[in-house]
């Protein structure tokens, strides 16, 4: 986990409006970059991302973050993504 985050963002899936998923991403991208100077692990980077999710568009959202996973969720409409923001790791977010 040490080192920089790319620029890159890669989605593999989604079902999420543009602003959301811009928002989505900017987090991500900040908490891969404070939490790589704490030192921090992977479930640090997901509850930052659901907790930041959590206020700005309500609760229930979910996020699994790692390097080996299989999921299969269900959503509310236009709250889905699966993507990465640093090679070789998966961020999968949802809402219920």
């Amino acid at each position: 986990m040490r080192g920089k985050v790319s620029s890159k963002t890669v989605v593999y899936a989604e079902d999420m409006t543009e602003p959301m998923l811009d928002k989505v991403t900017t987090l991500a991208k900040d908490a891969f970059q404070l939490q790589i100077t704490a030192g921090k692990t992977f479930s640090s980077i997901a509850d930052f991302i659901r907790r930041n999710m959590e206020k700005e568009y309500g609760r229930g959202w979910n996020c699994v973050v790692g390097n080996s996973f299989g999921a299969f969720v269900t959503h509310e409409i236009k709250t889905y993504v699966y993507f990465s923001v640093t090679f070789g790791v998966s961020i999968l977010l949802w809402k219920t």
